[in-house]
């Protein structure tokens, strides 16, 4: 059994990008219903634990390439630490069996219709909250490509993965108790509910504005080197003087290799030909400030062009300051009893400060852009406090090499379609080595950049205005829902305890 729970978590791992065998989830969910029935709570939690860990090993293994390539380390250090990484992330669905095997003991609708869909809701949003959160793997992102991804406006990626665990549990629940009749009303009621959202628009469209985003292909391990910084940059501004018919023209996270204060000339040089032909340029970079107790790095966004006004502010609409920060490689926890540990720990300007929870949208050329940096597009709420009913588009600027050409990036755009889907916004996507990527309200796809290829993206894209029901409440439905009916599988609990003799 231990084998078949951890294989059966890996087989979840197909769900996602790239493989995207959406039904896979399914079967990994019953097999871990399967392996847990009957079981005592502690034994569940055994088996729970090997179910996370043979899906997170075989979903973010490619963290390691960072820690092989980057971080200085021993290829059994690194295999170490992704162990440690996928071990904690385990605990998670480690809580979910014990929780559900404590409190719903019996095989009947309550456990697998409410007490699983709730509680592993509630442990995957502690997954992404705890600890800064590494919301990885949500079950909603398995199902972008059929109807449940309809619930995204109203619900967020949490509410398909609701809808998943509610499908999962009512499979097991009809297979093993032979009562097809309520897993088949209750998957009725789930793709009907979906399929009467799909025509639903809740934003409206907008004037096309003409967006050109350059992926300058710079290898992650010459970016840095004072010799080639002159090359870069010239190699950016040509791409971009090329499409200055182009209304906007975004550079990934950090393109530019220099601290902002070491290249003003250029800055100012790019904002004076961005002004004469009429045209904006967002750009990464990394923002440095001397203070008296202690110098701050901010990984930054900034317009340069028609917007530029007020560059030193730290609120403006022509800056962003990243607030997600990733750890170990933007900040070090415990960072005084870590960093002499091992170069891991002490990357490359790894000692970031986060910006402001609820930033202005970035103002281009008449067009107000949300914007995520990198590992913060995973994070749904994050946005809910940006995007507002003007926000035109969503842009999301990253550095991807950092994870070579494993499954890493492509699952990180796979996130960034979901954000399209609950805000009804195209979702601009700006990589340093790819995938660069536009995708429509809708979320379907308009053009791409592979990876590692050198190109300028051009496309005319609508921006949307309005509210969906996701952005206006965010994931507070879903946790009310969710810790409510785990209090009522606490209240049946109690009283089938009191009625024991």
């Amino acid at each position: 059994m231990k084998t078949v729970a951890l294989f059966g978590g890996a087989l979840g791992a197909l769900a996602f990008a790239p493989f995207n065998y959406s039904f896979s989830i399914y079967l990994s969910l019953l097999a871990l219903l399967f392996i847990i029935d009957g079981k005592t709570a502690k034994q569940a939690a055994g088996y729970g634990f090997l179910w996370g860990l043979g899906l997170f090993l075989a979903g973010i293994h490619w963290v390691a390439v960072s820690i092989l390539d980057f971080g200085g380390l021993p290829t059994a250090v690194a295999i170490l630490l992704v162990v440690l990484l996928c071990t904690y992330l385990a605990l998670y669905p480690t809580l979910c069996a014990y929780l559900l095997n404590r409190f719903a003991t019996s095989s009947n609708n309550l456990r697998y219709l409410i007490a699983f869909p709730a509680l592993w809701l509630i442990t995957d949003w502690l997954r992404g909250w705890l600890l800064t959160g590494f919301p990885w793997l949500q079950l909603g992102y398995s199902q972008m490509d059929n109807p449940l991804v309809n619930f995204a406006p109203v619900l967020g990626v949490e509410g398909i993965t609701f809808a998943v665990a509610l499908l999962s549990g009512s499979l097991y629940f009809g297979l093993r108790q032979r009562r097809l009749l309520i897993t088949n009303t209750i998957i009725a009621v789930v793709i009907i509910s979906a399929l009467l959202l799909q025509d639903q628009q809740w934003t409206t469209a907008q004037s096309s504005k003409s967006i050109a985003i350059i992926q300058g292909n710079t290898d992650q391990n010459d970016k840095w080197l004072p010799e080639n910084r002159k090359k870069i940059l010239e190699n950016y501004l040509t791409l971009s003087l090329e499409n200055t018919d182009a209304d906007i023209i975004i550079w990934p996270e950090s393109a530019i290799p220099a601290l902002e204060f070491q290249v003003k000339n250029f800055l100012n040089y790019a904002a004076t030909k961005m002004l004469e032909t009429d045209t904006t340029l967002i750009t990464g970079i990394i923002n440095f400030q001397r203070n008296e107790k202690i110098d701050t790095y901010y990984n930054a966004v900034i317009v340069l062009g028609e917007q530029s006004k007020s560059l030193e502010e730290p609120n403006s609409t022509d800056r962003y300051y990243k607030n997600k920060l990733l750890p170990i490689g933007e900040f070090v926890p415990f960072e005084n009893i870590l960093r002499p540990i091992a170069p891991l720990f002490n990357l490359p300007m790894s000692s970031f400060q986060r910006g402001g929870e609820q930033q202005l949208n970035l103002g281009a050329n008449g067009i107000n852009i949300a914007t995520a940096i990198c590992y913060e597009i995973a994070f749904n709420q994050t946005l809910v406090n940006t995007v507002n009913a003007n926000t035109d588009y969503i842009m999301t600027v990253s550095n991807d090499a950092w994870f070579g050409k494993s499954i890493g990036p492509v699952q990180h755009l796979q996130i960034a379609r979901m954000r399209a889907f609950e805000f009804q916004r195209p979702v601009i996507r700006s990589t340093n080595t790819g995938i660069t990527a536009i995708y429509d309200q809708q979320g379907q796809e308009i053009a791409r950049i592979e990876q590692f290829k050198q190109g300028v993206l051009r496309a005319d894209i609508k921006p949307y205005r309005g509210l969906t029901p996701f952005n206006r409440y965010g994931n507070t439905p879903m946790l009310i829902l969710v810790f409510g009916l785990f209090c009522v599988v606490l209240v049946r609990f109690r009283l089938a305890k009191n009625d024991t003799p």
